[in-house]
């Protein structure tokens, strides 16, 4: 089970790319307020924690309750999707795909060189512009 959350004090392009996130993983987007990362339901699965920081959007996945890796998003644009809805997400970097696939569903494509793309809700397409 994937779950997704922000920050505790999160601006609303972070909590909207968490939810977009959420969907398109089929995962669970719950919002995190006062609540620590010990508690259910984030202390079992693969777990995204999403903030913002200088550099841009930064997602710190967790197994359980370790810290698996911490990436940094430079840009972000969000665009309207012009074709089916897809799910999961997509990436052309290798090191990215390597890092996410053990426990998030993700898939190779051409000419993504340096970007994570999902497919969001109400008809939003993301992309991320890897850093890190």
């Amino acid at each position: 089970m994937i779950t997704v959350t922000t920050s505790r004090r999160a601006d609303p392009l972070v909590r909207r790319i968490g939810r977009d996130l959420a969907f398109a993983t089929g995962g669970m987007y719950v919002t995190r307020g006062k609540g620590g990362l010990s508690h259910p339901p984030f202390s079992e699965g693969t777990v995204l924690v999403l903030s913002r920081d200088r550099e841009g959007i930064r997602v710190q996945l967790l197994d359980g309750r370790t810290e698996s890796a911490c990436l940094t998003f430079l840009s972000v644009e969000e665009g309207a999707r012009d074709g089916p809805l897809r799910s999961g997400l997509y990436t052309g970097d290798e090191d990215l795909f390597a890092c996410l696939s053990p426990g998030i569903p993700v898939s190779r494509e051409q000419g993504l060189h340096g970007a994570l793309v999902f497919d969001g809700v109400q008809g939003r397409r993301i992309s991320l512009g890897a850093g890190t």
